[in-house]
């Protein structure tokens, strides 16, 4: 008898409900639901889980206290969007690289007008690669950046590590993307790439190898020949003791038109441990390659463009 009592209760309060509910009257027995009607946010949910840590790694290509300040500013802003990025190593975490390349070009002489103007300033490409627990790589996006100081100062820095948080932040909401290509008409310029020079171990090998892999993925086609190329590309390593058993290398990729007269160059700094460049270059000199290629094809495209203009 309690039993149909108790269950006769439950059709009652139902029946209230869909009585009140119609009239405008809140039920004060029902449930508080906050989220009913909300469309459930999957992709950030997924991502949560996915992603529970991102470790971001000093970027190669730059001097070492303006890759850690810049380290330390995407940690900051990436941590202010909601993203669980570290500085430091952590358990099954992913992991952001990058590798910067700084593109120069030749200083015109200044003339009556141009006299008392300021320096040009840097610019240059940073290519980040995004990486799960396992290595696997899951997003590439390229930063450009031009910068008011040649040293890459506070300013300059926050807006390069905004540009890269943004860029990340979309990677990680679509993992599995690729670098557009940065040349994207209908005939691509043709480079010709000679040895690369000065490099120990198999570096002059392996550089030149990966660069001329690369290059094609740029927007920028091999030419058969030195003398039919419209560009030609030169590269030299310099390496030099640096502190705390590191070894300093500087790459410098000059770019000269088919006349031979130089358009601008690109040029990379890491540090190494010590003794690390008598072994096989493989994946320093794919690091190195890709920041290179991307900063060589956009040179091409500003010499280009500015003929033509």
């Amino acid at each position: 008898m309690k039993r149909l009592a108790f269950f006769v209760a439950l059709v009652g309060l139902a029946a209230c409900s869909s009585v009140t509910e119609p009239l405008g009257m809140e039920d004060p027995f029902g449930i508080p639901q906050p989220f009913k009607g909300k469309e459930r946010n999957d992709d950030m949910i997924a991502q949560a889980i996915r992603v529970p840590a991102l470790v971001v790694a000093v970027p190669g290509g730059l001097a070492e206290d303006r890759a850690q300040a810049l380290r330390d500013r995407v940690v900051e802003l990436a941590q202010a969007s909601d993203i669980p990025a570290l500085s430091a190593a952590s358990v099954r975490a992913w992991s952001l690289s990058g590798e910067a390349a700084r593109i120069e070009t030749p200083a015109k002489p200044a003339g009556k007008k141009g006299k008392g103007k300021p320096p040009q300033g840097a610019q240059g490409v940073i290519v980040w690669r995004l990486a799960d627990p396992d290595g696997a790589q899951r997003a590439k996006f390229t930063v450009t950046f031009k910068a008011v100081q040649e040293t890459l100062g506070e300013g300059d820095l926050r807006i390069v590590a905004q540009d890269t948080v943004n860029a990340l932040d979309a990677a990680l909401l679509r993992p599995d993307t690729q670098v557009s290509q940065t040349i994207t008409a209908a005939v691509k310029p043709a480079a010709w790439v000679g040895t690369v020079k000065g490099a120990p171990g198999d570096g002059n090998q392996a550089l030149t190898r990966a660069l001329t892999g690369i290059l094609p993925m740029k927007g920028v086609a091999l030419g058969d020949t030195k003398s039919k190329a419209q560009w030609r590309i030169e590269g030299v390593v310099k390496v030099t003791p640096g502190a705390n058993g590191q070894d300093v290398v500087t790459l410098t990729w000059r770019v000269l038109d088919a006349n031979g007269k130089e358009a601008g160059s690109i040029t990379q700094e890491n540090a190494v441990p010590r003794g690390r460049l008598t072994k096989p270059w493989r994946e320093i000199a794919g690091f190195a390659a890709e920041a290179a290629a991307e900063g060589i094809a956009q040179l091409i495209q500003q010499v280009t463009t500015a003929t033509q203009g």
